[in-house]
């Protein structure tokens, strides 16, 4: 099904379009679904350039005007689109170009720090106002569950208030980068067989993006400011990809079971927070260390 899926967006602009506005109105219901739909805008980007990517983003995003009609809100369903499919189709412009996912991540991670900080000078009250639309969101939650349970909730708010405009932005770019290494694989499969897991296996930033990751997390720690802390969680993200890629390459080169795979992507759905840290650790002490290159399987 993967496979035709792709071929069924290289078949034509009308077709991408399609696969790119179902699955974003199924991602309404889904939200996973909106990977394939970033995909397929993605996937025309890298094949074809910025000006097909682009006609794809503009007709999806007329499709979905057209359908918020229904439900009188037709910027909604523009907005909807474009923040889907915008971030996706710099990113592949990029990599495109460069054919360099350092330098895509580089890209992304300065864009989003420039949201962020942007977003702090022109709204003095940011955290506030997280803080309200929070309480606001979370108000039926807070009614539903235990007084201790409610206070509880109620003394983390404003710590996550704090954080949140940063949370946005790694999670534009997180789910922009899986939207992207699906678009990828997509290209991969149909005009270049095996080609995309020996590119994202060598994915690895460098030394200097590493350096500024630490440098960045001994300001954070020290000066406990927001901004700062949302900055590094910005920039630790390229970490995560580099971590998993990291344990793709080494089990192709010491031929690990299948299982050790398998094991680590459960555990990511049991305890994400958990194996996305050690992921973003591997990948950082990897920028230095150079695993892939230092370990090589034993002879005999």
């Amino acid at each position: 099904m993967f496979g035709s899926l792709g071929k069924l967006v290289m078949a034509g602009r009308l077709q991408a379009v399609a696969i790119a506005v179902t699955f974003a109105v199924l991602a309404l219901f889904l939200p996973p679904f909106s990977l394939i739909s970033g995909a397929a805008v993605g996937l025309v980007t890298l094949r074809k350039g910025w000006q097909a990517g682009l006609s794809i983003i503009g007709l999806g995003a007329l499709v979905l005007a057209v359908l918020g009609l229904g439900l009188d809100s037709p910027i909604m369903g523009l907005s909807y689109g474009l923040s889907q499919w915008l971030p996706v189709w710099l990113l592949a412009l990029v990599l495109r170009q460069s054919g360099s996912w350092a330098m895509t991540f580089q890209l992304g991670v300065g864009v989003l720090a420039v949201a962020v900080l942007m977003a702090h000078a022109l709204i003095p009250d940011l955290e506030l106002l997280w803080q309200e639309l929070l309480n606001k969101i979370l108000e039926p939650v807070l009614q539903q569950t235990s007084s201790q349970e409610s206070e509880t909730l109620k003394a983390v708010i404003p710590q996550v208030s704090g954080l949140m405009t940063g949370i946005i932005a790694v999670s534009v770019l997180t789910s922009s980068t899986l939207a992207l290494l699906m678009a990828r694989a997509w290209q991969a499969q149909l005009f270049n067989p095996g080609g995309f897991s020996k590119e994202f296996q060598a994915l690895r930033l460098g030394n200097w993006p590493a350096i500024v990751a630490v440098v960045f997390f001994v300001l954070a720690v020290l000066l406990k400011q927001s901004s700062l802390q949302e900055l590094l969680l910005l920039i630790l993200v390229p970490f995560f990809f580099q971590g998993l890629a990291v344990m793709h390459a080494l089990n192709r080169k010491f031929g690990w079971h299948v299982a050790v795979l398998t094991v680590m992507y459960v555990l990511m759905f049991i305890a994400l927070p958990q194996m996305m840290a050690m992921l973003t650790a591997t990948g950082l002490i990897d920028s230095f260390a150079d695993f892939r290159r230092r370990l090589t399987p034993k002879v005999g």
